[in-house]
């Protein structure tokens, strides 16, 4: 009986390796081929363990790559399923304390030529400010298209990343792991544009706010608890006068959204619309919050229109 009891004590703690040990492994090998190419390319590398920054991103963290003395100070080995396959993606991590406003988002967009073979011929960064400095490096575009030709065309996403205070340089999806391993030239490409991140955050956190809309807001209009308060939006923050101020990040907010309400003709003038505004953002702890107010339509409007110019990717992220 109690050989019994120990030949099934020891299937079953080999059934758990294998569904959970050994995939673990699998999973990390990712990570450590990728480690390992990094150092023959001359590169400081190493593997961290359970490292905040595998958050980021969406997917699943197969681990997390520090690369020393580089502008990219981390690469995060993603996987996710879609309909039943596989697909693998890096994200550069640029480590940043002070990420302002909308301003670091970005996309790559190639121009082909050709009817057979598709020759990447030129290309454009658009996404508002962080694209101008992109676009305006020549150096850049030149290497760029250098290793688009000899590698084939490949998607860039910049986006920033506020909680895990980073801005995140997002390649396209490949169906084979060892696709992961780009070359030495696209890296120095990907490393160039996080030193232009890092130059650009700095130069922007430089200059004075840009005021947007000072205009007045009606905090819980239809309760004996109303308020009228200031609202100033900036090109780097909301900020709402209260007793207790509410003072909240653009880059936080993921939406605006502005409801209309019709006029009404009781005294035969048309009474000033109002339009509700529901902002929703991220607290810094991660959490998603939501705030809501009056204000009238065309300050609601200017509102809107401003927070959607420093999202050039559109309000909602």
């Amino acid at each position: 009986m109690e050989l019994v009891i120990i030949i099934f004590f020891v299937f079953m703690v080999g059934m758990i390796a294998m569904k959970v040990i050994l995939p673990r492994r699998a999973g990390k090998k990712s990570a450590d081929r990728l480690c390992a190419h990094f150092l023959v390319l001359g590169m400081r590398a190493s593997i961290l363990e359970k490292h905040p920054l595998q958050k980021v991103g969406g997917g699943n963290s197969l681990g997390l790559v520090q690369v020393a003395e580089r502008n990219i100070g981390y690469v995060n080995v993603l996987k996710y399923i879609d309909e039943g396959t596989a697909y693998y993606y890096l994200d550069y991590l640029v480590p940043l304390k002070d990420i302002p406003s909308g301003l670091c988002w970005a996309e790559l967009h190639t121009k082909k030529r050709g009817l057979l073979r598709r020759e990447v011929v030129d290309i454009e960064w658009r996404g508002g400010t962080l694209a101008d400095t992109l676009n305006g490096d020549l150096t850049l575009k030149q290497n760029l298209l250098i290793e688009l030709r000899r590698n084939g065309p490949l998607d860039i996403q910049i986006a920033p990343e506020p909680v895990y205070r980073c801005v995140r340089i997002e390649t396209e999806s490949v169906r084979i792991e060892a696709e992961l391993c780009i070359s030495a030239g696209m890296f120095d490409c990907l490393d160039r544009i996080a030193g232009l991140i890092q130059k650009h955050v700095a130069e922007v956190n430089s200059r004075p706010e840009e005021v947007l809309i000072e205009a007045k807001a009606e905090i819980n209009p239809r309760s004996k608890d109303a308020e009228i308060v200031d609202c100033f939006v900036t090109d780097r923050r909301v900020l709402l006068k209260l007793r207790e101020p509410l003072e909240i990040p653009l880059y936080m907010v993921e939406n605006c959204y502005v409801s209309t309400s019709l006029p009404s003709f009781g005294t035969g003038m048309a009474e000033v619309i109002r339009s509700t505004v529901t902002l929703t953002y991220r607290h810094e702890s991660g959490h998603r919050q939501k705030t809501e107010f009056e204000m009238s339509t065309y300050n609601a409007g200017v509102l809107e229109n401003g927070i959607s110019r420093s999202y050039p990717c559109g309000i909602t992220r």
